[in-house]
């Protein structure tokens, strides 16, 4: 992660309005909500800086998946009705810096803080929403499995 910060979490009420990874969901996520996430309590944003600059970012929040909303598999095996998750909502990489490992460095470090927080809280999987293909693609290189019947992935915590 060459001239990245490690990844800290961005203080109540600052936000990352500049950020700009082309993907307007992001994008416009950071601009709007990234100030107020931790506030409100619906995410926690983990940003890294290079030379001051807000480089990349990802969010996690707790969250659940209705089991009956899965498909089968390891995910639903045993689980309750509300299966206990942690949510990578947002992750994305300013176009300035794109290309230098940030974005597997930033989502590396996201599996660990789910792991601590699966190991505190109990959850079974960290999921996301991919937001493209290639997004899919993405986090399929890093173990993240298709939740059957949903657009969903997930990675197995524990």
């Amino acid at each position: 992660m060459s001239g990245f910060t490690a990844p800290v979490q961005l203080a109540p009420g600052v936000g990352i309005e500049g950020f700009r990874c082309g993907d307007e969901l992001v994008d416009g996520w950071a601009r709007i909500h990234s100030a107020s996430a931790r506030k409100r309590g619906s995410a926690v944003v983990y940003v890294s800086y290079c030379d001051g600059e807000a480089a990349g970012f990802y969010t996690l929040s707790s969250h659940s998946v209705a089991r009956a909303d899965v498909g089968g598999g390891w995910f639903v095996r045993n689980a309750p009705e509300q299966v206990p998750t942690v949510l990578l909502g947002m992750l994305g990489v300013d176009e300035r810096f794109k290309g230098r490992g940030l974005g597997a460095s930033l989502l590396r470090d996201a599996i660990q803080n789910a792991l601590k927080v699966s190991a505190i809280a109990g959850a079974r999987a960290l999921i996301v929403d991919p937001s493209s293909e290639s997004a899919a693609s993405f986090y399929g290189r890093f173990g993240f499995t298709r939740l059957p019947g949903t657009d969903r992935m997930a990675l197995r915590l524990g």
